[in-house]
């Protein structure tokens, strides 16, 4: 559980690329070209930071006693250089520095420059790293908004995605849901293989936040897709160890040490700090976990992290360092020892942001090792103690946890942005046996512990009970998307995998249709969202004319729709689309909009065939979805009002 958090500190390795060292003449042309030749340089140094941080590091000190001969752009542009070098290396506190010194120097700038906005991103994540999420969140809304005055699309959707990552780790998931879906979009539209790679990573992150582990591991293998298409080995690596950790938190162990052994033999020896802990710590949470328990094999492993960990300026990995020690200590019965651990964890917790869900359920973990820390060693009071203590703790989780996904369904139910709904709360956790019980207890503290677990067993059956059934109301209203009365995403996406599991055993063809309302945007500024939501409601009427009881209509998103049409050929799929899309070219819109008798509109589909599908994706929802996407993206290319398969 811990390395869900601890994951989202490598998104660092954002802005780096491994390619091929420089030529071995670079330094010499360094020197030849003097202050003039800086411009070049930089490009050469920006590749080496890439490859090969220390040659970076030494050739850019190159420039460091000729600083004042440097122009202004020139010094913004090293100080930028050193900001991203100092990141690499883990030392936030000075990274911080050297981007607070280059942004002192853009006041003198005559006009605004994207130098700003990715120093204010550089040193927004240096205070992120350190736990300052308050000045992180102030730095990266206002390079946002300098990007934003730019029109530099890469800029904004980096700004995006470095406020949705603010945004879940203080368990603002709906701001950090809408925010990832900005970022994504934009992406989809360019050709950064790099920044595509970005955002699904992050919102990998903000699924495994919410317990959607299936979801995650989506977006972490398209992430590392992306990764290799941009030839980013670093950055693939770590789309590896986000893998890891989804495997670990699915109690995939074994399939968790083959990927983190991947990361170390791959890494050759070049993969930064926070890669290298990643993995060995990854190696000692499975080793402690899998079915046989190996705590020596994890003590060895969780050593080997420790030598990353200490060259790491970064909170989280300490917290998530000294609390795998505690569990493998434990396991290895050196319980003074644990309660050392423990003792460090408390302390890296006090004076930090406020516990977030995952950092609470981390904290209620400790507080319950240590009470069974303490019954071990014969401290029963204490043990008793901090049970009354955990069980308040959870108390609160959990209230807490409920009243986040309500108004996260809520959201997602009412948002625009509904294609990326968050589950309903699932309440997994089961009552654990307080484990404070041993043998050599006295009779009269029997008595008094199996009382005090008779009333906890109460207070939490209580508790389930009205979860659960708050749960089930939820989960029933969360099917339906509320403006069209057709599924929503997460109903449509459930339906079309059962029915493509039926379509495989019958080794029959199943057809995808992707729609989308053209220039929806122009109709909400033109006329209003009033207007745009009854566009929406009479084109969900206009499509489900044409379709069978056996199809499945939902809203995929915004003004993004899907039908799945079982026993279907592309050719049956196609003049279906056909029928649907003259019926809302040749309806008469303005009785939508009385004022504007011109009021027209019109919709582009693509249609994903199974049958037309590779082997492997023949029965592929995602692959299908994927590829009726792209024959959309197609239809719009060629004017729009098109249906393309």
């Amino acid at each position: 559980m811990l390395d869900k958090f601890s994951s989202h500190c490598l998104k660092v390795m954002l802005s780096i690329c491994f390619c091929l060292l420089a030529q071995t003449s670079f330094a010499a042309a360094l020197q030849e070209k003097g202050v003039e030749g800086f411009d070049d340089d930089a490009l050469e140094i920006e590749k080496l930071i890439d490859s090969n941080v220390p040659q970076a590091q030494a050739e850019l000190n190159r420039y460091a006693e000729r600083f004042d001969e440097l122009s202004l752009k020139q010094k913004i542009t090293y100080q930028n250089l050193l900001t991203d070098i100092y990141t690499l290396h883990g030392k936030y506190h000075l990274a911080k520095q050297a981007a607070s010194d280059g942004l002192k120097l853009t006041l003198k700038l005559s006009s605004p420059s994207l130098l700003i906005s990715e120093l204010l991103y550089s040193r927004g994540f240096s205070y992120e790293s350190i736990g300052e999420t308050e000045l992180a969140t102030k730095d990266y809304e206002s390079g946002l908004e300098l990007a934003k005055s730019l029109h530099d699309n890469v800029l904004i959707a980096t700004g995006l995605i470095n406020l949705g990552a603010i945004y879940y780790l203080t368990d603002r998931y709906e701001n950090s849901l809408i925010v990832l879906n900005d970022a994504y979009n934009i992406a989809k539209q360019t050709d950064d293989e790099e920044l595509k790679g970005s955002v699904n990573s992050e919102l990998g992150i903000l699924y495994a936040y919410l317990d959607r582990a299936e979801q995650s591991m989506v977006y972490y293998q398209q992430a590392y897709q992306h990764y290799k298409s941009a030839d980013k080995t670093i950055l693939s690596l770590n789309a590896l160890v986000n893998i890891g950790i989804n495997h670990l938190l699915e109690k995939d162990y074994e399939q968790a040490i083959t990927i983190y052994k991947t990361i170390i033999d791959e890494s050759k020896g070049l993969a930064p700090d926070q890669i290298m802990y990643s993995a060995y710590s990854g190696l000692a949470w499975a080793n402690l976990k899998q079915e046989q328990v190996n705590p020596e094999a994890s003590y060895q492993y969780l050593m080997l992290s420790k030598q990353y960990m200490i060259n790491i300026e970064q909170y989280t990995y300490e917290f998530q360092y000294y609390f795998d020690e505690a569990f493998v200590l434990f396991e290895l019965e050196r319980f003074n020892e644990t309660l050392d651990s423990i003792a460090k964890v408390e302390s890296i917790l006090q004076g930090r942001m406020p516990l977030g869900l995952i950092k609470m359920e981390a904290h209620i973990s400790l507080v319950n090792l240590k009470s069974k820390t303490y019954a071990k060693l014969g401290y029963f009071q204490q043990a008793y103690d901090l049970q009354a203590q955990r069980l308040a703790l959870t108390i609160q989780w959990r209230e807490k946890k409920y009243s986040q996904s309500v108004s996260e369904v809520r959201l997602a139910l009412e948002a625009k942005e509904a294609d990326l709904q968050k589950q309903v709360l699932k309440n997994k956790q089961t009552l654990q046996e307080i484990s404070l019980l041993e043998a050599e207890q006295k009779q009269e503290q029997q008595k008094m512990y199996l009382l005090y677990i008779a009333v906890v067993a109460l207070i939490f059956a209580w508790t389930l009970i009205k979860l659960v059934q708050g749960q089930r109301k939820l989960y029933k209203a969360s099917s339906i998307d509320m403006l069209t009365g057709i599924a929503n995403r997460r109903k449509l996406m459930r339906k079309g995998h059962k029915l493509l599991q039926k379509a495989k055993i019958k080794q029959a063809e199943f057809s995808v249709i992707m729609i989308d309302i053209d220039n929806f945007k122009q109709v909400n500024d033109h006329y209003g969202h009033s207007v745009g939501d009854l566009v929406l409601k009479k084109v969900v009427e206009l499509g489900e004319l044409h379709l069978r009881d056996s199809d499945i209509f939902g809203r995929f998103g915004g003004e993004e729709f899907i039908i799945f049409l079982p026993d279907t050929s592309t050719v049956q799929a196609t003049k279906i689309a056909q029928r649907f899309r003259v019926s809302v070219r040749e309806y008469s819109w303005e009785v939508i909009h009385d004022f504007a008798k011109s009021f027209t509109t019109s919709i582009s589909l693509g249609i994903a065939n199974s049958a037309e599908a590779s082997t492997e994706k023949q029965y592929d929802l995602m692959a299908l979805i994927n590829k009726a996407d792209s024959l959309l993206y197609q239809a719009k290319a060629q004017g729009r009002n098109k249906v393309c398969c």
